[in-house]
């Protein structure tokens, strides 16, 4: 009998039949996941160490009236997204420094993952390098841990960047420009100057589809009117930013051209210094190596027209730092590139990189004790120099035995500049938002509030929670807040956002502030309006207290001491230790307001109950 022959069913795979490189997956990630780590773990120390500048303060202001469906200020209107980036937070978590704070924070990380996007371009080594330097810039950790457009400025450029990037001609690229275009301006009146860039490079990009080009001014238009109404709940919110955004556009940075301009420059020659050599030796190498000259010349272009137009602002400040990253990432890629990593499992050139180690640090010991000069008697710093040269004389003949017997000796001795550059970063990284009695030579806290500001408004507070602990009121139904604060306009921030919770407050212009503190317990205004006040309230108790942080003189004006400082070699042990401690001759003094008190508050507050 005869069977059927059943051919074999063919085997029908399934999602779970497929096999998933996990190995390799990991190994991929894993070098992205350790710099977002380690980029997380520099923001977030010293995250709250500075209270909220008077920008800040401003922009968090006007979050909470978004939030509470109040009115904006003009400075709400200039920057609508970080305004409502912060309004979300604010609703979500709650309003304060840290909630302020966060949308930058996830903005600086969405930089470096937006980084990764650029592999197909300029590949894995300069991309990762690129990272790891946006992760350990001072100035972007300092753009990370402030409310500002910043930060947004620069992972919406990083994104743009991978969008322009792509090969393909589809509508979608051309949505996503239009949208993250449109982002820039939101964020910070600089994003216009930008934005226009960008619409060239796209008109170019997508020259030979028109219906891309519509679709990607359509998207333009749309973001900008959506965003600046705050999804069409405030219908004057368009002609309102645009209004002010231009005002503040021309104003801050167009018609005064290279304001400030020594600021960047000066920033990379301290703070950034690490990312300025690498920058040097990148550009060198591109130049070398014959690389598409588009990449340094946009680099050059973007940090030429910072210097003329950012005004030394933090938003220019970091988007030079974006500039100097790429070229600072291919120099940086390039020289891990030629370091011989698989020597190091010989005995011997391991050994001749540790000799040289030594080699060095005894010779930079023996430098800087020559250049320091006698601090006490000639003949023990005559003892200390000769003690020192024998050293490295033994130091030097047991290094030069031991290059004989090691194969590549010369290529290990990159892993020293290397090294010494990560360690300068991280420390710089690290120290970024340390108070300025700790480090008072950087420009990038200027214009940041005194720390010590938040102890007088807390005493303020408690003051006002002895006095009118009882004193309940449907706008404060906890009581405690009952004090009647007259804040002067100019200095209202940020002064108006740490005492929110006062019914009472009252913003008060110079010709109002007679009439408004007639009736006030707490009074703060700029030194030349405390006559104004005392001629109506003489029993005010006047306190002067820090306000916002300035720039050092020497750092205002430093080009003089710099270029006497290339021919005079004392000055070059000066410089490596302000590279390590920012320390300078002459402090700056902050700027100062007055606060004026009841004698009951004052007494409260812990201050002399004497006006």
């Amino acid at each position: 009998m005869n069977t059927p022959t059943v051919p074999p069913s063919t085997p029908v795979s399934t999602v779970l039949d497929r096999e998933i490189p996990l190995v390799g997956w990991a190994i991929r990630i894993a070098p992205w996941a350790l710099v977002l780590v380690v980029a997380l773990a520099v923001r977030l120390y010293g995250f709250r160490t500075y209270p909220l500048s008077a920008h800040e303060a401003a922009l968090a202001s006007d979050a909470v009236a978004l939030v509470t469906g109040g009115d904006l200020t003009l400075v709400g209107w200039t920057q609508p997204l970080p305004t409502i980036l912060a309004a979300l937070s604010f609703f979500l978590f709650g309003p304060g420094d840290g909630t302020a704070r966060l949308p930058s924070l996830l903005a600086g990380l969405v930089a470096i993952i937006g980084m990764a996007r650029l592999q197909p371009v300029l590949g894995r080594p300069v991309t990762l390098a690129s990272a790891w330097l946006l992760a350990l810039s001072p100035t972007l950790i300092l753009a990370s841990t402030r409310l500002d457009g910043a930060i947004v400025l620069v992972a919406t450029l990083i994104l743009i960047f991978a969008v322009l990037s792509q090969r393909s001609q589809e509508l979608q690229p051309a949505l996503a420009l239009g949208v993250l275009a449109a982002a820039l301006p939101l964020a910070h009146p600089l994003g216009w100057l930008l934005a226009l860039a960008f619409a060239l490079a796209g008109s170019w990009r997508w020259r030979a589809h028109p219906g891309s080009l519509s679709l990607a001014a359509t998207s333009f238009i749309a973001t900008l009117g959506l965003t600046s109404t705050a999804l069409l709940t405030r219908p004057q919110g368009l002609a309102l930013f645009l209004i002010e955004s231009w005002t503040a556009l021309w104003r801050d940075f167009l018609r005064v051209p290279a304001a400030h301009w020594t600021r960047p420059l000066l920033l990379l020659a301290t703070d950034e210094f690490p990312m300025l050599v690498l920058a040097i030796v990148g550009t060198i190498l591109i130049v070398r190596h014959g690389v598409s000259s588009w990449f340094a010349l946009g680099a050059a272009v973007g940090a030429l027209s910072l210097l003329l137009f950012g005004h030394g602002s933090l938003a220019a400040l970091a988007l030079q730092s974006l500039a100097l990253s790429f070229l600072a990432g291919y120099g940086l890629s390039r020289l891990i590139g030629q370091v011989p990593w698989a020597r190091f499992r010989q005995p011997w050139d391991t050994a001749a990189l540790g000799a040289s180690t030594l080699v060095a640090l005894v010779s930079l010991s023996l430098l800087g004790r020559i250049l320091a000069g006698p601090e006490g008697t000639v003949l023990a710093w005559i003892a200390g120099i000769v003690s020192l040269i024998l050293l490295l004389a033994v130091t030097l003949w047991i290094a030069l035995n031991i290059w004989r017997r090691a194969e590549a000796p010369q290529r290990t001795l990159l892993v020293l500049p290397l090294v010494a550059l990560f360690i300068l970063a991280s420390r710089n990284a690290m120290l970024v938002n340390a108070t300025t009695a700790y480090r008072p030579g950087t420009v990038l806290h200027d214009g940041d509030t005194a720390p010590g500001l938040l102890i007088t408004i807390e005493r303020i507070r408690r003051a006002s929670t002895d006095l009118t602990m009882f004193q309940f009121d449907p706008r404060d139904p906890t009581g405690g807040h009952g004090l009647v604060v007259v804040l002067e306009s100019t200095v209202a921030q940020p002064f108006a956002w740490y005492l929110r919770d006062f019914p009472q407050l009252q913003l008060a212009t110079s010709t109002e502030l007679p009439t408004a503190a007639q009736t006030a317990q707490v009074v703060v205004v700029p030194p030349n309006q405390q006559a104004v006040v005392a001629g109506v309230r003489p029993d005010l108790v006047w306190q002067p207290l820090p306000y916002q942080l300035t720039v050092p003189p020497t750092l205002e004006s430093p080009w003089g001491h710099l270029f006497f400082g290339l021919i005079d070699p004392r000055d070059w042990r000066e410089y490596i230790s302000f590279l390590l401690y920012r320390r300078v001759a002459v402090l700056a003094r902050p700027d100062s307001v007055l606060v004026g008190l009841s004698p009951d508050v004052a007494a409260h507050a812990g201050f002399p109950a004497v006006p």
